[in-house]
């Protein structure tokens, strides 16, 4: 997988977490006492995996910009994305 393809698969990641997020913090504003503890620790869970979605992120931009700089690493890389599909294309008739 191409590091754009997985910085966008983090980037929707991390969308999907503040979303879970929002909905977290309005059951702990609004919610019954029990509601309000399942948010909390939900809360929590979010926290630590946003920061690990973030870190990722820096981890894959710092990656590209690495890639950029050097143009035999894009040689490489669509070399092997053309045998992957050939292999795909062998594969599946």
């Amino acid at each position: 997988m191409a590091l754009a393809d997985i910085r966008r698969e983090v980037v929707h990641a991390l969308a999907q977490t503040h979303e879970a997020q929002r909905e977290a913090w309005d059951d702990l504003a609004r919610g019954e006492d029990e509601a309000k503890v399942i948010a909390a620790g939900e809360l929590a869970h979010l926290a630590r995996q946003e920061a690990l979605l973030q870190h990722r992120l820096i981890e894959v931009d710092r990656s590209m910009m690495a890639q950029r700089s050097n143009p035999f690493a894009w040689a490489r890389q669509t070399w092997f994305g053309l045998m992957l599909n050939l292999e795909s294309w062998i594969a599946h008739g």
